[in-house]
């Protein structure tokens, strides 16, 4: 049988967290970036709960890997019946981004394709009849490392148009260093204005092949979308970055959203 989900959520948490050294002294001893506590609270439960607040009907997985078995173990203790867990290499997150993209393109069917094989029934039989098979149209990959963001900002990033395969999300320079913050090294420039990387995609399974073989993240078509929302802006890779999280949380002052053009 099929199950329809509109849109998939995807929880990337299998990296090795190397640039954030859990095990200094701030924190007392060495722990899995997603459970790093905040306000009593593990970093990943802050986007599982934005997802899980949310209305829309969303199928959440779990991207882990032999750098996050803790992590794993939280989530099947805590989540066991609304979060699927998926096992990646843990080899980086280009290599295992790839590898899940050409998961869900295998383990999943759109509108698109029902049209497409509209004249042969044994075709879309078998696509329906696969094991773990889903219907989704849209695929968000999350980080976990986005402690303030909200339920609102996750269901609008679902409802992002695009007309690529894949779009990735980007936010002005100056948004994160008005907050004291660090801007990741990983910009991009567009009309002359840098944009830093928030770590989330999204992937519209329509504009993918509906068979792939072999997949990987240089050869997908991508589009940057300019998402300027602060939420975004506090990315938790350092201890620095983790200090100004914790310090927002006990101000709890409000975000501004920057003024539009």
């Amino acid at each position: 049988m099929v199950v329809n989900y509109k849109n998939v959520c995807v929880l990337m948490c299998g990296g090795k967290g190397s640039r954030i050294n859990t095990s200094s002294n701030t924190l007392g001893k060495k722990i899995e970036k997603p459970l790093i506590p905040i306000n009593n609270k593990p970093l990943i439960e802050y986007t599982i709960d934005a997802i899980l607040n949310s209305k829309k009907p969303f199928k959440i997985f779990a991207a882990v890997s032999s750098n996050t078995k803790e992590t794993e173990d939280f989530i099947k203790y805590n989540y066991s019946d609304r979060i699927t867990v998926l096992r990646t290499q843990g080899k980086g997150y280009s290599k295992d981004f790839a590898n899940l993209i050409h998961y869900f393109i295998n383990k999943s069917y759109t509108k698109e394709q029902e049209k497409r094989y509209t004249r042969n029934d044994n075709i879309l039989k078998r696509i329906k009849t696969q094991d773990g098979i889903f219907e989704c149209s849209k695929i968000l990959f999350l980080p976990i490392d986005l402690p303030l963001i909200s339920t609102k900002t996750v269901e609008n990033i679902a409802e992002l148009k695009q007309q690529t395969p894949l779009i990735s999300l980007v936010i002005d320079k100056n948004i994160i260093i008005e907050y004291g913050l660090l801007p990741t090294p990983y910009a991009v420039s567009i009309d002359n204005k840098d944009y830093c990387h928030t770590g989330i995609a999204v992937a519209s399974l329509a504009l993918f092949s509906s068979k792939v073989t072999k997949i990987t993240s240089s050869k997908i078509e991508e589009e940057s979308i300019i998402f300027n929302d602060p939420e975004l802006a506090f990315n938790v890779n350092t201890i620095d970055d983790l200090s100004k999280v914790k310090e927002y949380f006990s101000r709890n002052y409000e975000l501004k959203k920057p003024e539009t053009d």
